[in-house]
């Protein structure tokens, strides 16, 4: 069996840091004041709304991406930006300028990637990230979209402390012609084993996924490590309970974390006991 791909998300899952570099690109009305960084796909630069006086983030995809990668880009943001939600990132602006398409989003703080680099987090801060995320994930999944790599690169803090689900870029969509069946996408230490497996993405994925994010929240580690070989003992076994929490908690996350997608709770479902585990 073949290794899934590890690079599949628009900015690397290190720490992102705000790098000042000069000459930067402008777009329209959007002035950029650096770079926050950049993936295989494109660059992410903070920048200045110069008519609605904000700052917002813009999502620069490389001038040599292929027309399909171009045509997901404007059409998945265009979905999400029908989607509504607080724990949602929001889109504001999407367009073209000297063949490079951008999208305009919500500035955020940080990611949930960058906090973790001083170490595990709280269970208080771990349920509040699960509940709202479930939150936003419901109300995908309602309206048919599925987000496939939810991870903590993807879960970002804005200024106001609330926590923001981001990057739908490979999301699955109701209408969506652009992905094979049984095509990986995502991340392996984050994706459920039907993902890894079959390349199949139902929303139990996310909320695996999801599971999976939480877990290292908490203990510092996603249930089975990055290493290279990790991925592949989620196939076929449960992960260790998680350690140092309620055994209510704990047991909702092996539920989360169950090998069949059939047995886990729904984004809603998960979001609600999370209100009421200690």
């Amino acid at each position: 069996m073949t290794k899934p791909p590890d690079d599949t998300q628009f900015v690397p899952d290190e720490p992102r840091s705000t790098e000042v570099v000069a000459d930067l690109p402008s777009f329209g009305r959007y002035r950029t004041q650096a770079r926050i960084g950049s993936g295989a796909a494109g660059t992410v630069y903070r920048a200045r709304d110069e008519v609605l006086g904000r700052d917002v983030a813009i999502k620069v995809l490389h001038t040599q991406t292929d027309p399909e990668t171009r045509e997901r880009f404007v059409r998945e943001a265009r979905a999400i930006a029908s989607l509504p939600h607080e724990h949602v990132l929001s889109i504001y602006d999407v367009g073209t300028q000297h063949d490079a398409s951008y999208l305009v989003v919500e500035l955020a703080r940080e990611s949930l990637r960058d906090r973790l680099g001083a170490g595990p987090l709280s269970i208080d801060i771990a349920r509040q990230i699960g509940i709202q995320i479930s939150r936003a994930l419901g109300t995908a999944h309602a309206a048919g979209i599925v987000h496939r790599d939810v991870k903590p690169a993807n879960i970002l803090a804005v200024f106001d402390g609330r926590w923001k689900l981001a990057d739908f870029g490979i999301a699955r969509l109701p209408d969506s012609t652009l992905t094979t069946i049984g095509q990986f996408l995502g991340s392996p230490s984050y994706a459920a084993p039907e993902s890894l497996r079959a390349g199949v993405f139902v929303a139990a994925s996310d909320v695996y996924a999801l599971g999976s994010t939480l877990y290292e929240v908490i203990a510092g580690s996603p249930p089975f490590g990055h290493g290279d070989g990790a991925w592949k003992l989620k196939l076929s076994r449960e992960p260790a309970p998680l350690p140092g929490v309620s055994r209510a908690l704990s047991d909702l996350i092996t539920a989360v974390l169950a090998t069949d997608p059939a047995r886990r709770p729904s984004a809603e479902q998960l979001a609600q006991v999370l209100a009421t585990a200690h």
